[in-house]
């Protein structure tokens, strides 16, 4: 029996609904677990903290690298410095809450600096015998104990004994990243404070409280990345403060190796100008570059193999 014309495109309009009916679902399925897998992840948290065992050792490559131009009255003047150390933790204990006993040395300097006006001066631990007056801080530390700190799980220093007077550790001035004390979701934040000291004009000192805001970016193949910002939370209404304030902010990306409760590298950048810190001709420019990255076994005997020949 034949289907009548009106009846044929009743079932082809019924088809069509049926399929984008289908479709509309399968889209909103597929959709609904995009969303779903986001959200998991969103909600996933990552317990970060450091993991120590006695006797261990740990070797650190830092690197320091500064560029300044001040510039007054049209007459310029410019800076430079390069630092590349090693920094040695040998972990003398670790108590049952993972606290660890931790003796910090300076196992070699490589140290170069070009003052205005000044000729360059250099000074290498592993080859020069003489030693410039400008470096003779740090000279005098290479291969002593330096100080032996308690570092928690967590990164916070708990206690801390100086053991060379006037012992110079190059760096940051911090002795470990901290970590956040319960876990952390991507894109979670923690917070520590640093009160900076800046120099004024009649010789006194102003206190100026900031804080580091850490970011949780991502985490891959058992590799943090962190995202490091100093905020400023004391109003500056003077530029003469800027100048010294933007040499001690830091902002930077830290790795960290989750698998082995280590640093893997951490890299802060300065890219800064102040204008009228001195006048209206005035200008102070800071570049600059700090990296640190923690050394595998076999690039210590690697290099320390290179040291013996």
């Amino acid at each position: 029996m034949r289907v009548p014309s009106a009846l044929r495109s009743l079932r082809t309009t019924v088809s069509r609904y049926q399929f984008r009916v289908v479709s509309w679902s399968f889209t909103v399925a597929v959709s609904w677990l995009v969303l779903a897998s986001q959200s998991a992840l969103a909600q996933q948290t990552y317990k970060l903290e450091y993991r120590f065992s006695p006797k261990q050792i740990i070797s650190t490559e830092v690197i320091h690298l500064a560029n300044t131009e001040t510039t007054i009255n049209g007459n310029s003047q410019e800076s430079e410095s390069r630092t590349v150390s090693e920094k040695i933790w040998a972990i003398e204990s670790v108590s049952k809450d993972g606290t660890a006993t931790i003796t910090q040395s300076l196992r070699r300097v490589d140290m170069s600096q070009k003052l205005p006006g000044h000729p360059r001066v250099t000074y290498n631990s592993e080859k020069d015998t003489l030693v410039p007056m400008e470096f003779q801080a740090v000279a005098n530390s290479v291969q002593k104990p330096l100080s032996r700190i308690k570092v928690d799980r967590t990164g916070e220093v708990v206690d801390r004994v100086d053991l060379l007077p006037n012992g110079v550790m190059p760096g940051l001035g911090q002795v470990v990243t901290p970590l956040p004390k319960k876990a952390v979701p991507i894109n979670g934040e923690w917070y520590f404070p640093i009160e900076v000291h800046v120099r004024l004009d009649d010789g006194t000192f102003k206190k100026i409280k900031t804080r580091q805001r850490y970011r949780l970016k991502s985490v891959k193949n058992g590799v943090a990345t962190i995202v490091l910002k100093t905020q400023v939370l004391t109003p500056i209404n003077d530029r003469r403060v800027e100048v010294q304030l933007v040499q001690q902010i830091t902002n930077g990306t830290i790795r960290f190796d989750m698998d082995s409760g280590q640093l893997d590298e951490m890299e802060i950048n300065w890219d800064e100008s102040v204008v009228g810190y001195r006048g209206a001709n005035s200008r102070f420019k800071i570049l600059a570059r700090y990296t640190e990255k923690t050394l595998s076994a076999v690039e210590v005997a690697a290099r320390n193999g290179v040291r013996k020949k």
